[in-house]
């Protein structure tokens, strides 16, 4: 069994032995990192769409203004 397997197991194993109330927390707060990841993935999404078009610098140009 690969690790992420083994992982995603031993988690459904946790979440089962969960009272009701724990369980609601544990839902309730992936619901909150899956809002947090949207909201993120749309901001990503606003600034690429604001700043497609803008010019771009050559990584050569950009490190040797950073003296890299």
């Amino acid at each position: 069994m690969s690790s992420l397997a083994s992982e995603r197991s031993d988690m459904l194993t946790f979440i089962n032995t969960l009272d009701e109330a724990d369980f609601e927390k544990v839902v309730s707060y992936a619901a909150f990192l899956r809002h947090i990841e949207e909201q993120e993935e749309a901001e990503d999404i606003a600034y690429y769409e604001a700043h497609k078009d803008a010019p771009s610098v050559p990584l050569e140009d950009a490190l040797k203004e950073l003296g890299i």
